[in-house]
């Protein structure tokens, strides 16, 4: 069989240009450190490939939306940390105070001090992330959701909502990503105890003002029971049956009467305040118990009011009073309206003043600080969560990535040698075709 010499060239031409391809192709591959680069590469490796691309999207998209939500539930955190800071001081502050043998300038400056706190407790309220405030609920509005009313601040308002802002599902998991203002401030709380603003308020007219509260230490309706104040439906009257915790019994005409003790501006006042046993406990006028009691402020100094929320009657004033039964003319006994009402400051040992007043808001200021303190416990929980949740999407991604590597990555060492090799080859290949391009039919015949 006869054999040209094209043939021979083309053989040699395609064979050289095989291995070019696989030169190039090799030193593709070190360059790249990949040796997947098109599926056509591998076709048995790149569905695996494919799928753990997506993997790794997924997962990588999951983890940032983990770490956004820790970032989140950080800022809600430490909000509540300087809450928590600002609601000790006031304690301090209120020990402080709970004494007789600090001057009038000193309780001055506490009550400036107490004011300033109220002021920071109103600037978390408005503490926003991500151009949002955190404790506005789902309420979109521009304006700070916290508003002081009168000054110096008398009330604070919340223009917000109480519905929980963000949440992150995962696994079926579903995290929410903020508290409610009245998880965190205690505000209008279901069992009618003062906010943390309201708290502070107190606290700093207390201080300030010299006013002294003297407050029912319990409810006075039987469980299960509610007594009316002023508004509709109408107000309770003393002698309705089996609606008070401690049954009103009236004195022997009928009535009852309580005696007002009190010291305004130094001066002594004694006042005897007598109602009938039909008397509503509020109402609009000075026929009820309330309305006598305001009816004689004037003189004792002392005013009432009822919140039938707590269910609670509370008497204010300046300088210190305590309040007794007394028989009302005529009678030869006195009622028993002090202990329906649970009032404590019921005699000279057991005034209302402004020692036992910060004592008593104390209570107020520990109960704000627990509310506080469990809306911390609950961020703090889901923080925890959160990123251990984190820390597994990571551990996750970087274990798909490398078995990811393992496909894709170019195994340096044998690449390496066969890409010497072809090298080589290629190089021998060319030195084989130029001595044999340099050969004419002469050559063959000599």
């Amino acid at each position: 069989m006869r054999i040209a010499t094209s043939t021979i060239y083309a053989q040699q031409v395609a064979a050289i240009d095989n291995q070019q391809a696989t030169y190039a192709q090799l030193g593709q591959e070190l360059s790249s450190g990949k040796q997947l680069s098109a599926p056509s590469d591998d076709p048995a490796e790149i569905g695996q490939d494919l799928s753990l691309h997506v993997t790794i999207d997924t997962t990588s998209q999951l983890s940032t939306n983990v770490k956004n939500a820790v970032s989140e539930l950080t800022s809600t955190d430490s909000a509540l940390s300087s809450l928590t800071s600002v609601v000790q001081s006031a304690r301090t502050l209120a020990v402080q105070a709970a004494s007789d043998t600090i001057s009038a300038s000193q309780r001055t400056s506490l009550g400036n001090q107490m004011d300033q706190l109220l002021q920071e407790a109103v600037a978390v309220g408005n503490t926003q992330y991500g151009g949002k405030f955190i404790f506005a609920g789902t309420s979109t509005t521009a304006n700070p959701p916290v508003v002081t009313n009168g000054s110096p601040t008398s009330s604070v308002t919340f223009t917000g909502n109480e519905q929980v802002q963000g949440q992150l599902i995962y696994n079926n998991q579903n995290f929410s990503l903020s508290t409610t203002f009245q998880s965190a401030f205690n505000y209008q709380a279901s069992n009618g105890s003062p906010d943390v603003f309201q708290t502070l308020i107190n606290l700093r007219n207390t201080i300030a003002n010299g006013t002294v509260v003297d407050q029912s230490t319990a409810a006075i309706n039987r469980p299960g029971t509610v007594i009316y104040g002023a508004t509709s439906p109408a107000p309770t009257t003393l002698n309705t049956a089996g609606v008070f915790a401690t049954t009103p019994v009236p004195d022997s005409t009928n009535q009852f009467s309580i005696q007002i003790n009190a010291t305004l501006n130094g001066v002594q006042s004694i006042r005897t305040i007598t109602v009938p046993a039909n008397a509503p406990l509020d109402g609009a006028g000075p026929g009820s118990l309330v309305g006598a009691i305001n009816a004689a402020t004037a003189t004792t100094g002392v005013t009432a009011t009822y919140n039938a929320q707590t269910q609670k009657i509370q008497l204010s004033g300046t300088g210190s009073f305590f309040v007794t039964d007394v028989p009302s003319a005529g009678a030869t006994n006195a009622g028993n309206l002090t202990a329906v009402l649970n009032l404590s400051s019921t005699s000279a040992s057991q005034q209302a003043d402004m020692v036992q007043n910060i004592s008593t808001q104390i209570g107020d200021v520990d109960h704000v600080l627990d509310t506080v303190l469990n809306a911390r416990s609950v961020i703090g929980s889901r923080i925890q969560t959160l990123s251990s949740i984190g820390d597994q999407l990571q551990t996750s991604i970087t274990d798909n990535t490398n078995v990811e590597a393992g496909i894709e990555d170019t195994p340096v060492a044998s690449t390496t040698s066969a890409f010497t090799a072809a090298q080589t080859a290629l190089q021998a290949a060319y030195a084989t075709t130029t001595r044999l391009e340099s050969k004419t039919l002469f050559d063959y015949l000599t």
